[in-house]
């Protein structure tokens, strides 16, 4: 046993599956001191249990309070994006309706006005492509899109039926068991 340093909870599992098994090759004459150093062990272990379970509620704690502050964070983004939008939409009246207004009512045969900062010129060109009926339109001008995506749910449920009835899993396909820790 390794009492020079502080042990880790593998080390004392480690330790105490070495003592059970001295105890079962040990003379009836030394179990009284194997059990005491059985009992020593468990304590420990039990120590370091109750320091696994401390640390694992507190990252539990850091986990919700960063979900808190993400989901601060999100609702900021969401502020900003709204304040990017109304920017966005104001631009937008400005350079699509208020200057276009302006330059058709101050503006010079050409289209041109010209203030002290900046001079403005009207011009005609294409704007979006506006769709009537989509059904009526070529093919040529039709884009299909397939998207295959594997249903995981229905998947694991299916293979973890498989997997009781002792059956083989579907190509492509597996699950294993895995040990979870359920704390009361």
């Amino acid at each position: 046993m390794n009492n020079d340093k502080k042990q880790t909870a593998k080390e004392l599992i480690g330790d105490h599956m070495d003592l059970m098994l001295r105890m079962e090759l040990e003379e009836e004459s030394n179990l009284p001191a194997l059990l005491e150093e059985q009992s020593l062990i468990q304590g420990k272990i039990k120590d370091k249990a109750d320091g696994i379970d401390f640390f694992s509620q507190n990252i539990k704690e850091r986990e919700y309070l960063i979900d808190a502050e993400i989901e601060a964070h999100k609702d900021e983004i969401a502020r900003l994006r709204n304040r990017k939008n109304a920017l966005t939409r104001t631009s937008d009246y400005l350079n699509k309706v208020l200057l276009p207004m302006l330059i058709e009512e101050l503006g010079d045969e050409n289209g041109v006005l010209e203030t002290d900062t900046a001079r403005y010129k009207l011009y005609e060109t294409f704007g979006s492509v506006i769709v009537h009926d989509q059904n009526a339109l070529p093919d040529d001008f039709i884009k299909t899109e397939i998207v295959q995506k594997v249903d995981k749910a229905k998947l694991r449920k299916a293979c973890m039926s498989l997997a009781k009835d002792n059956k083989d899993m579907p190509d492509g396909a597996t699950i294993n068991k895995v040990k979870r820790v359920k704390r009361s």
